[in-house]
């Protein structure tokens, strides 16, 4: 992978896509939860009229939780669930980075259990391990 990437703090773990799934990121939402919704479904937040489902992505990658605070995050990515924006929170914003191939290389094929296979690579960066999520595989899977 090349290009630009959006690294954050998800469940303790440093994680990165690919910026062009990246709408926005915004603080202190107020969503709905769904009554009798998956466990991975957060709820229903209401972004400037349009309806975004927010999915909990430490329970779906089976990464710690962390228990939801003022200073949570929470990301919207552009169209990809069934033409939906989606959104999920994540711990801390980090940074965006320009990556290059020699900085990439794919994950150990000791991790490709069932929440392995959505990592697509490992970016090693300022003696940082960073997780590329593969976006598409994780909500093609829910």
């Amino acid at each position: 992978m090349t290009g630009k990437i959006l690294t954050f703090y998800l469940g303790g773990s440093l994680c990165g896509i690919d910026i062009v799934f990246a709408k926005e990121i915004n603080r202190n939402v107020k969503y709905t939860a769904v009554p009798g919704g998956a466990s991975h479904v957060v709820g229903l937040l209401n972004l400037r009229g349009q309806v975004v489902t927010l999915f909990d992505l430490t329970q779906i990658l089976h990464l710690n939780q962390k228990q939801e605070d003022k200073k949570t995050k929470c990301m919207i990515l552009k169209g990809l669930f069934q033409g939906d924006h989606v959104g999920f929170f994540i711990d801390k914003l980090a940074e965006v980075i320009d990556i290059t191939p020699d900085m990439c290389e794919l994950p150990p094929a000791n991790i490709k259990n069932l929440q392995g296979r959505f990592i697509s690579e490992i970016v090693k960066f300022n003696k940082e391990i960073i997780l590329i999520l593969d976006i598409n595989k994780i909500f093609d899977a829910i």
